[in-house]
């Protein structure tokens, strides 16, 4: 069999398989845990913002109780493996806070603990937390955990590989040919395998299935030095200008990380003022010493908010894909890992229908539908939009970048810091809709299916396959 993919749901997938005995190739466009797994937060905690009771209102006690009962089974299975394989990864339990600042969203909070209660979560309504925020209420988890997600999954890669499990990094699936057998084609050759997982974070195959289903979202994250050490706990701030922050332990002391301003890919505006504005929080907040690294993250929303995990299609027969985390990918994507490898493995899973990609949404999650259209159309009108032709390239600074239209050809122009100049093709090489520059990620993304490429137009998220073709133009600034 294949898993196409070696993020945490990729890794997870293949080694569960591995450790059973199947026979298992892992394939990956680019290096192991390094693209969307190597970015993200790492924060593996059943406390996925003010979920359950909505989870309740939306699909009933039963189904929200075992949307909780996969998260916790996948934190247990974690720290399990962490424990018992000596896995040297950071892994630090801690208290999960979930707050929110205002007196008039207390009575949310308060909801949320008695829906988490409900489902057997250990959960308690707290009305102050141990970290310099503006907190009138909050729902604590105990027992939850962040970690070094790399350093994690290259000890998952070494069991794999110890099953006789083989990676081939580089590798990019172009295409997947169903049958039986199947056959994937790579741009180094042709994979056959009974059984398929595509667990690329959006799905290249059947992907018109997920597009009007599943909406790219970015935050911005940065990492800082403070004075003294950081919070030791997980925090989350739910509402609009949501932030999250926890410690990160280094080998050099401990080192603050934050994220926020989340917004639909493409319609963030200026990312850089978004990233300005959550090292404000930080600098509010915390006595920060020095701003050390930032980022862009980005995940896939469901319509429901609940991802999708299982066959494909109703028509694709041992096809199956990971998609739609809502930035949860730690516990999902270990839920992945153990759902897969029992519908691989024939055996029933009671998780299955929950997750199932072809389920019919609950008619109650349909009220969400006219945002998530609103946020489709602006991706999309985004996306098609009509750039005017000029002559001549804007003036940009260094380490700017910007897309444009030159002589008919749309182009995405960046010029380095030693003010040397880059110049792309600024169309969607999969969508053919046009990029947007993102300064605080320092690349070009797609609004329409969230694809996104480095400056020099290699791509490194989404489901694009081909790199954007360079362009040498003479630049004439205007």
């Amino acid at each position: 069999m294949a898993v196409v993919g070696a993020g945490i749901a990729g890794i997870s997938t293949a080694t569960f398989l591995a450790e059973e005995g199947h026979d298992v190739v892992l394939l990956e466009a680019n290096q192991v845990a390094r693209q969307t797994t190597g970015h993200t937060t790492a924060k593996v905690t059943v406390a996925h913002g003010l979920i359950y009771d909505y989870l309740i209102n939306t699909f009933g006690e039963e189904k929200a109780r075992l949307y909780a009962d996969a998260n916790n089974t996948a934190l247990d299975e974690m720290a399990t493996r962490v424990d018992e394989q000596n896995i040297d990864c950071h892994f630090t339990r801690a208290s999960a806070y979930t707050y929110v600042p205002s007196a008039e969203k207390r009575k949310k909070v308060e909801k949320e603990v008695d829906a988490a209660q409900r489902l057997g979560l250990d959960a308690s309504f707290v009305t102050d937390v141990p970290a310099p925020v503006d907190a009138t209420a909050a729902i604590r988890y105990d027992g939850q955990a962040h970690f070094h997600p790399r350093k994690y999954l290259l000890s998952l890669l070494n069991s794999f590989e110890q099953r006789g499990g083989q990676v081939y990094e580089d590798t990019r699936v172009t295409d997947i040919q169903t049958g039986s057998p199947h056959r994937l084609q790579t741009d180094s050759g042709r994979v056959v395998a009974d059984d398929v997982v595509v667990a690329t974070h959006y799905p290249f195959y059947k992907r018109l299935l997920y597009s009007m289903r599943t909406l790219p979202g970015q935050e911005h994250i940065i990492t800082a030095n403070t004075d003294g050490e950081p919070p030791e706990d997980l925090y989350y701030s739910a509402g609009s200008q949501s932030h999250s922050f926890r410690p990160i332990p280094t080998d050099d002391g401990t080192m603050l990380l934050v994220e926020g301003r989340k917004h639909p890919t493409g319609l963030g505006g200026d990312t850089m003022d978004l990233t300005r504005k959550i090292e404000s929080f930080a600098t509010s907040n915390f006595p920060v010493e020095e701003i050390t690294y930032r980022w862009s993250a980005q995940d896939y929303m469901t319509m429901d908010r609940v991802p999708y995990i299982g066959t494909i299609s109703p028509f694709s027969e041992s096809v199956y894909v990971v998609t739609g985390f809502s930035a949860w990918g730690m516990t999902h994507g270990t839920v992945a890992g153990l759902l897969l490898a029992d519908l691989i493995g024939g055996r029933e899973n009671k998780w299955e229908q929950l997750y199932d990609p072809n389920r019919v949404p609950p008619m109650k999650s349909m009220k969400r539908l006219p945002k998530a259209g609103t946020n489709m159309i602006k991706q999309f009108l985004t996306g098609h939009r009509n750039l005017r032709d000029g002559e001549t390239a804007p003036y940009l600074p260094p380490g700017e970048g910007k897309v444009v239209k030159i002589d008919g050809e749309t182009l995405g122009l960046y010029r380095n810091d030693e003010g040397d100049w880059h110049a792309v093709s600024g169309t969607c090489t999969y969508s053919g809709c046009t990029l947007t520059w993102n300064a605080a990620g320092e690349s070009w993304d797609c609004p329409c299916d969230g694809s996104r490429y480095t400056v020099e137009g290699a791509v490194f998220d989404g489901p694009a396959q081909e790199d954007l073709q360079r362009r040498d133009v003479s630049v004439r600034q205007s």
